[in-house]
């Protein structure tokens, strides 16, 4: 352990110093600020180390010191950072495993925001509270401060209050902490005098213990702690006098803190016993089982009792006091009795509850939870062996059971896949995922029951690698599934096909593409990404997308358009939306990337942009249009000309002429007898590109533009000369008519002289 601390405290300073170095940059220019890149990388490196071996990393600065997680230890070398967590009122900055070099740098920048900028908007404690962070918490400093009523804000939960006046300064009281723990759980107003009194401080302790037991959240060893402190402060003749006489008798003589047990497990027994009796009422026996039926309180009791007894650790006499509680309720004795191996069983050391788990060769659901309660308590304990060598029991009595049994088993896996989540279980990810692929791609035995619960397990599986970023891991069974459903096309759309999507959550998605960028130079490291993202599908896309949209740094930008042009179709859905963002540069970008996917409806999916507002825009819609082969292309274009804006609308004309498609004409022929202005020669590349279809409907829109007087001189020449020499059947005819044209029409003589009658 105290190498592991040595390594923490070296490994963590290391990380302080980055930090602080980053700080000042992003503090004096941004955190995407080009001078920022390499520190932010840098200390991102630092950090990721620690990340993988504690699961958490908190740093901070405390009474003088540096906060290391649960350690406090000296170092003079970033006394600048811990001023600038000062006048920001910020004791400490907590990553959670998962978080996103994005949000990393989210709470760079909200950390080095100006103190007086966090002062206009309410202070450190609004403003933290409107800048959340996804996988990092901020904690402000405890800065306590009584107002005029006499109430004191400690500007963080009580745990923690009472924890660092425990660590800072043991020596100090903590009773009118203690009393306002109490107060709060149980629901009361702070008055004066309040708890003064013994037999009302029992009583309130009573509610806040009630209180406690029906919150899934609520800590009864604090309040237990809370309820000790407050009754040693009492004389022990006053305290036993609020109590009834044959409780007087049982605790005379009784140090505080096992009066303070004896009170719980009273209220605990109490609670309990209301709610079994109040589900007795509703059923019949307390034991059926559905939503908001009696199971469902008989699972909340026996919880409640757990974390009863965890504070007290006297599981006989809470028995016997639940027991007296039940008979004088007149419940069924199988209540009790169901409670009471519950009981005996978590009382059992975690050496007897591994042997008897490894005894089992079938798990019944009360087996089953029992294990996912060790699992828990054995990872929470660090005891990662023994969680897996259990674990891996149970998946070898399942792998063995006929299907409908497995069907059964697989489908209540994931609350133990769930509780195995850790850096430290991913080689048992590994193993498990075995099983799990024979088991969905067995053909000739196919169950669907288990089929289906065994691709939603190995989805889970692979959720918990990619916390991680085993991602390589995950690229292997991405590749299974894909080609065992290639196998049966459409069979599989609705079991394996989810689970596909499902392999990365939405936080591993970006650690994915964090990853990407950081090993850009890496060629097979980017066929694997850009693969693994493919195979997922549009979820994968969406979130290179969603990256894109908001990367501050050039240099990344590229990278990830190539990325998601890489993902081919996978990609379309995900760009399509892009299309109507408020943003013209995602716009743009996105138009652009549709040119490289193969769209079979790009030409329709382009409409909007080749008539949006921003220049840049409509060059980048006109540009795919012109990269793709898709019919229809011409006239999506055609129909567009009238919005183009100057340069962007000589690239289509020139284009069109080229095309030659006649369902460009009508469009070709509207722009130029619109009488709208262009900008010179337009109109004239309008007119060519109507002399280069050969069509009649062609040949007659040129004669109208050569009979519109109004039309500039150089369009209509430019008309004549596109219909002499146009290849339609009909042209010839259409020359011949050109004799009528009034003989002071300045193009009569050019007809006469230059184009006699074919």
């Amino acid at each position: 352990m105290s190498q592991d601390k040595s390594q923490l405290k070296t490994q963590g300073l290391a990380f302080g110093q980055a930090f602080q170095t980053v700080f000042k940059i992003s503090s004096m220019y941004s955190v995407d600020h080009p001078a920022a890149e390499k520190s932010v990388q840098h200390s991102w490196d630092l950090l990721a180390p620690l990340l993988k071996q504690t699961g958490q990393f908190t740093f901070g600065f405390m009474n003088q010191r540096v906060l290391l997680n649960n350690s406090l230890t000296t170092q003079s070398n970033i006394t600048h950072l811990e001023v600038e967590f000062a006048k920001r009122e910020i004791a400490a900055i907590t990553f959670q495993a998962g978080v996103t070099l994005k949000d990393y740098k989210r709470a760079l920048a909200v950390l080095s925001t100006r103190p007086a900028v966090i002062q206009e908007r309410g202070g450190i404690q609004k403003f933290l509270v409107a800048n959340p962070i996804e996988g990092v918490r901020i904690s402000a400093a405890v800065k306590p401060k009584e107002d005029e009523s006499g109430m004191i804000d400690v500007g963080m939960d009580m745990n923690s209050y009472l924890t660092a006046k425990a660590i800072l300064a043991p020596e100090s009281g903590g009773g009118a902490a203690a009393l306002d723990m109490l107060i709060e759980a149980a629901g009361l107003k702070k008055t004066q005098g309040v708890g003064e009194n013994p037999q009302e401080l029992a009583a309130m302790a009573a509610l806040a213990t009630r209180n406690t037991v029906a919150n899934p959240e609520g800590d009864l060893t604090e309040m237990l702690s809370a309820m000790a402190q407050l009754l040693s402060g009492m004389s022990p003749d006053s305290l036993l006098a609020s109590l009834p006489p044959k409780k007087q008798a049982e605790l005379r003589g009784q140090p505080t803190n096992e009066i303070a047990a004896d009170l719980m497990e009273d209220a605990v027994a109490g609670w309990a016993t209301e709610r079994l009796e109040t589900a007795a009422k509703v059923g019949s026996s307390g034991f059926a089982v559905g939503p908001g039926s009696p199971g469902v309180v008989d699972r909340d009791v026996l919880q409640g009792l757990m974390r009863g007894l965890k504070a007290t650790r006297i599981a006989e006499r809470l028995l016997q006091k639940l027991g007296q509680f039940i008979e004088q309720a007149n419940l069924p004795k199988e209540v009790f009795e169901r409670i009471r191996r519950e009981v005996v069983w978590f009382t059992l050391s975690p050496e007897n509850k591994h042997s008897e788990l490894l005894r089992l060769e079938r798990f019944t659901p009360q087996d089953f939870t029992r294990l996912v309660q060790y699992v828990q308590d054995a990872m929470g304990e660090g005891k990662v062996s023994e969680a897996t060598e259990t674990s891996m029991h149970y998946f070898s009595t399942w792998e063995k059971a006929p299907s409908s049994v497995r069907a059964e088993e697989l489908r209540r896996t994931p609350d133990l896949l769930h509780a195995l989540a850790s850096v430290q279980t991913v080689p048992l990810m590994h193993t498990l995922a075995e099983p799990l692929l024979r088991e969905i791609m067995d053909d000739t035995h196919l169950h669907w029951p288990s089929h289906n619960e065994a691709t939603h397990c190995l989805s889970i599986v692979a959720q918990n690698a990619g916390r991680f970023e085993d991602f390589e891991f995950i690229h292997k069974i991405a590749s299974d599934l894909k080609r065992f459903m290639a196998r049966r096309p459409g069979r599989h759309n609705d079991c394996c096909g989810q689970a596909l999507a499902a392999l990365l959550t939405p936080e591993a998605l970006d650690r994915l593409i964090d990853s990407f960028l950081q090993r850009r130079s890496d060629a097979a490291w980017v066929h694997t990404a850009t693969s693994l993202l493919t195979i997922v599908g549009p979820l994968g896309a969406e979130a290179a997308h969603r990256r894109l949209d908001e990367e501050p740094v050039a240099s990344n930008r590229l990278p990830l358009v190539r990325l998601i042009r890489g993902m081919g179709h996978a990609a379309i859905e995900a760009t399509l939306k892009r299309l109507s963002s408020p943003n013209w540069e995602s716009v743009r970008s996105a138009a652009y990337i549709l040119g490289d996917l193969g769209d079979p409806e790009l030409p329709t999916h382009l409409r909007g942009a080749l008539r949006h507002v921003q220049f840049e825009v409509q060059q980048a819609a006109v540009t795919a249009i012109l990269k793709s082969n898709v019919a229809g292309r011409s006239e999506v274009l055609a129909e567009a000309l009238p919005h183009l804006q100057a340069g962007v609308l000589e690239m289509a004309l020139d284009e069109l002429t080229v095309m030659k498609d006649p369902a460009s004409v009508q469009h070709l022929e509207a722009l130029v007898l619109s009488k709208k202005e262009f900008k010179g020669g337009v109109l004239e590349k309008a007119v060519i590109a109507l002399g280069a279809v050969p069509s009649d409907r062609a040949a007659e829109a040129l004669y109208k533009v050569i009979a519109d007087v109004a039309q500039p001189l150089p369009v209509r020449r430019a008309a004549l000369g596109g219909l002499y020499n146009h290849a339609s059947a009909k042209a010839g005819g259409l020359v011949s008519k050109l004799s009528n044209l009034p003989p002071n029409d300045p193009l009569a003589a050019e007809v006469s002289w230059n184009f006699p009658t074919r």
